[in-house]
This record gives structure tokens, sequence and C-alpha cells, in this order.
């Protein structure tokens, strides 16, 4: 029996490869097969959606079946379509008005260079402002040289609120305790479930937060629809209006519907009709403009900060950034004779002290080899998140980045009153006086508490020692910086928290000045960990299903399957069967 069943499943996973190898080979020989481009076309970008800083690793999420891009190959293919003498313009589908204040930077610059060429952009939306407590849609859409709303649109961009939910009062009423603490009065994370509304420190940070987020909407839009920025100010008061009023006060150029803007995409691309090319096969094209000069590896940190492998299920994401990973990552970048230079892309709120360290420490290592490493800051890079970018040569944020919170908490749930209320009685044997501290059951001791807060006197001692050590920041600058205060990007630079403000784009000219590459030399981008890696672990994750290792000797590979994976361009050895790297179809 346990013969035949070890058999079955090995039988599973033969067949598993194969029919993804068959997938694979119809996809890049098959119909789906790439389409050749024309002389002169226009790339049709949906926005209604931002990219993800970085791509899934679900199958169904994006990591089989992927038709959308990570926001660094989005970048990456408004870059190359700004060079391209191809490509005429750019239409795009705006709609996304909760997206994160930095990546519509980066792509409000990416249009902006892609304009700076003489091309066209021109966007359509069926109305601005969504909900009306965020204003990112119509941010990004005031990039465009020409914007599109429906008649029965409206513009309901009314600010920006940040809402936060305070359930201490609830919690009591059940019978549960919030125990731990936190360093100190601005790290607000863990009020939510401590106070019962903001602190008065808290509120102060966070309003000097979305003031400066909104500030920088205002002065990037009034700069280009051509309006002064109290009058845009003004006009935000009073909303919402209708779409004949949007028009009237000059914050849309043309009311119409989707059909009427592509009518005006193809007046100005001079042709009477044609057919848009998506950036999935604008990608696919091997004509496109790519640069074969020196190569700067790009390892991304993207989610929340863990120690131990990545993790993450099959049919669903769990964005972690695992200290493991992006070390490895930058270990093997700096060992790498080809690389001049590291960009390490942070997008991440913060998660462990340990694994944040470690990463700081991956940096430092990598720096250590003679190549200079830069850290361009996503939406986020706060706390641990901001601990890993500090022993960089440059830090790179966004003026829209949400960046510092250097301090440290640690709570929670003791359930001890409610377990009484409910007739649970919890009784406890354990050996050592401090077993047990931090239980669920029991509400640790008056000497238990005192050593939980050295605990975290001591994180936020070493988190503030290696802050001001790696940024040269003076006792009373440190600590004005410090205390768990969170910052805009533009704040952050004032703090001496980062050096520049600007994007990918920035971060790579950049490493490449500091790696002495000439300014006017195109550049590689290389990841790290290579995409391939990517695909491996969601092959192993579906071969674990079928309770096989994809890299291991229990999956056999006879010679007749190894004939037949070869007939699909799988490489397979006896005994074990593996995957080529991804066809560029899925990059």
């Amino acid at each position: 029996m346990r013969r035949f069943i070890v058999g079955l499943l090995a039988t599973i996973g033969t067949v598993t490869v194969l029919a993804i190898a068959g997938v694979v080979a119809f996809l890049v020989t098959g119909p789906l097969a790439p389409r050749p481009l024309p002389a002169s076309m226009v790339l049709a970008l949906d926005l209604r959606r931002l990219p993800a800083e970085n791509p899934s690793g679900s199958l169904l999420g994006g990591g089989l079946w992927r038709d959308e891009r990570d926001l660094t190959e989005t970048l990456q293919l408004l870059w190359q379509a700004a060079e391209d003498p191809r490509v005429a313009g750019l239409y795009i589908e705006v709609g996304d008005d909760d997206a994160g204040l930095a990546r519509v930077q980066e792509l409000r610059q990416a249009i902006a260079r892609l304009r700076g060429k003489g091309k066209f952009a021109i966007g359509f939306a069926e109305g601005l402002g969504g909900n009306g407590d965020h204003f990112a849609d119509y941010y990004l859409a005031s990039a465009l040289d020409q914007i599109w709303l429906q008649p029965s649109g409206g513009f309901t961009v009314l600010g920006l609120a940040v809402e936060t939910p305070f359930v201490r009062n609830g919690l009591d009423k059940l019978g549960v305790r919030i125990e731990g603490g936190k360093r100190w009065e601005y790290k607000s994370a863990p009020d939510t479930f401590t106070e019962n509304g903001f602190t008065p420190a808290a509120r102060e940070n966070l309003q000097q937060l979305i003031d400066s987020l909104y500030g920088q909407f205002i002065e990037d839009v009034a700069r280009e629809r051509k309006i002064s920025p109290a009058r845009l100010r003004q006009l935000i008061d009073t909303a919402p209006f209708d779409s004949e009023r949007v028009l009237k006060e000059g914050l849309v150029d043309k009311l119409g519907y989707r059909n009427d803007a592509m009518d005006a995409v193809w007046q100005r691309a001079g042709s009477t009709t044609g057919e848009l090319v998506d950036l999935q096969d604008y990608a696919n094209d091997d004509k496109r403009p790519r640069s074969k000069g020196d190569v700067i590896a790009l390892v991304r940190a993207t989610g929340t900060i863990t120690s131990g492998p990545g993790g993450g299920g099959l049919l669903g994401d769990d964005v972690q950034a695992t200290a493991e990973d992006v070390v490895e990552a930058l270990d093997e970048a700096a060992r790498s004779k080809e690389i001049k230079a590291i960009v390490l892309r942070i997008d991440s709120p913060g998660g462990t002290y340990p694994a944040a360290d470690a990463m700081a420490d991956g940096v430092a290592r990598a720096r250590a080899t003679g190549k200079p490493v830069i850290v361009s800051m996503g939406d986020i890079a706060a706390s641990g998140g901001y601990l890993a970018a500090i022993r960089a040569d440059v830090i790179v944020a966004q003026p829209a980045t949400i960046t510092g919170s250097i301090g440290v908490f640690g709570i929670w749930p003791v359930a001890s009153d409610l377990l009484d209320k409910l007739g649970v009685r919890m009784q406890r044997l354990a050996t050592g006086t401090n077993a047990g501290m931090y239980s669920t059951f029991q509400m640790p001791t008056a000497a238990q508490k005192a050593a939980i807060g050295r605990e975290l006197d001591t994180v936020y001692a070493d988190f503030t020692r290696q802050v001001g050590e790696a940024r040269k920041l003076d006792a009373g600058r440190l600590d004005a910086a410090a205390r768990g205060r969170v910052f805009s990007g533009v704040d952050a630079r004032s703090a001496g928290l980062v050096d520049e403000l600007g994007g990918l784009q920035l971060a790579l000219d950049i490493a490449k000045a500091k790696a002495g590459i000439d300014a006017s030399r195109p550049i590689q981008i290389r990841r790290f960990p290579a995409e391939e890696d990517r695909w491996r672990k969601i092959v192993d994750r579906v071969m674990h299903l079928a309770g096989l290792d994809a890299r291991g000797p229990t999956l056999r590979a006879p010679r007749e399957v190894r004939e037949a994976l070869a007939r699909f361009g799988v490489t397979a050895r006896p005994g074990n069967a593996r995957l080529p790297p991804l066809p560029p179809l899925w990059r």
C-alpha cells in the first residue's frame, strides 16, 4: 500500500509538471504567442488599480496566470516607451482613488518623462475622487496632458482623511486587557487597542503627516492644471460638484465617454482608427529599446519584515519581506562580478526588530564589498522598514513616502477577566519564575511588567543608536526624529532621515554615479532573486500539495518522462525534474 501511495503521488507530480510545461509551450508557440507590433502605436495602461510593489506569490493571485505587472516592471516599460520612436502616446484608464501616494508619484514621474519626449498622454475616468477621503486618482490624472471625464461622473475630491478605530472600551466590556508597552509617545500603532482616542502626540504627528501629503497634492496639481494653489484648495473645499462645473473650473479638459476619449487618442496619433497596444504585448516585443550596458542589481523588501524563510499560501497572498531572503539576495548581488551597484527597494511598515536588524547588516556587508547600495523607498518604509535602510550609501524617498517611526512596541491580550465571567478556571504548572510571562490567560506580575519595560528600552536604545551613528545625527536632532514619529518623505529629509527626494529612476541614477558609470551610458537592471526563483517557489508549493519535493529525490524522472518533458523545453535529470526559467510572456 505504501508503494502504491508513493507511486501515485509521484505520478501526480509528474503529470503536474507535464501540464505546466504544456501550458508554457502553448503560450509561447500557440495563438497566444507575442504578435508583431505596428510601426506606430499607442500604449494602453489600465490604472483603475495601480500596480503593486511586488509580484504576487500565489498561484491564483498572479503567480501562474499572471496578466498584471508590478510597479517596477510597469515603470521600466514606460521608460522604454519614452525612448521608442514607434510609441506615439499613452492612453490611461484612471480610477484607483485609494492607492499609495508614493506609487502615484512614481507613475507621475514616468508619465512626465514620456511627455518630455514629445509623446502624448490622455486619460479617461468615469468619476474622480471615489469615496471622498483620498485623491490618488485625480493626483495621477493631473500628470496627463488631457483628462476626459464621463458626463455622468462627478468630482468628489474632498481632501485626505484618516480614520482609526479605538476598541479599548469594547475590550474592557469583554473582560480583555491589553498588556505590554511602547517607546515612545508618538508610536501610535498600538493605540487602537490601548486608548479611547487619539493621544495629543499621535494627533499632532498624524495631522502633520496628512497636511504634508495634502500640501504636495495641492502644489503638484495646481502647477499641472495651471490653477493657483489657493483657488484649488477653495474648489476642493466646495466639492463635490458635477462634471459641467469640473470642466468649467479647468479641473478636466473634456467631457465625454470612453469612445470619445479614444477618438481624441487617434486624432492625436494621426490615425482615423487603430488598435491600442497593451503593456502585456509591449513587454513581449523584442524590438522595444533595451539596455545592454553595466548591470545594477534590484533587491526588494516588500511587506511585513519577518525572520525565517519566505512563506505565503498557494492560493492566497501573504506578503512578507523575510530577512533570510533579502539578505541572501543582497549577498548574491554583492558577490556577482557583473553587478556594479545595488538598489534596495523597500516598501514595508516594519516587523520584528531582529529581522530588520539583519537586513541592515546585510546592507552593510554588501557595501563592504565595495559596491554602493542605494535605498529607494516606496509608499511606506517605517519602523523596521526604516531600520533596514539606514546603512545604505544614499536613501531616496518619494515626497509622499511614509517613513521614520523610530520606536518599538509590544502588546498582547490577556483574557483572564473574560474567563472569570464565563466561569472558566485556568490553572498553570510552570518551572521558572517568569515562565508564561506573556500568557493570554494570566496577568503579568509587577516584576514581569518591569522586565518587559526594560526589554522595550533596550530595543529602543539600540534602534536610536544605530540611526544616530548611520545618519550622523546628534542627540537633540535624533530625539526630534525619533520617539515613534512618522514623517512624509519631505519632512523626513528635513529631519535628516533621508538624503534625496525622488523615485526609482533617481535611485538608479545615483547608483550609476556612485559606481562610476557615465550618466549617458545605459544600464541593465537585474533582479535578485531572479524571477525564475519565484516561479520555482510556486512550483514547489504545487508539488508540496502532492506530497512531493520538486527539487528532491522523491520525484523520480525515468527516461520516458525526461524525453517527454524535453519536448516542452523542460530539463529533467534522473530522479529530479526541474522547470526552465519563466518565458518572457509571463515576466
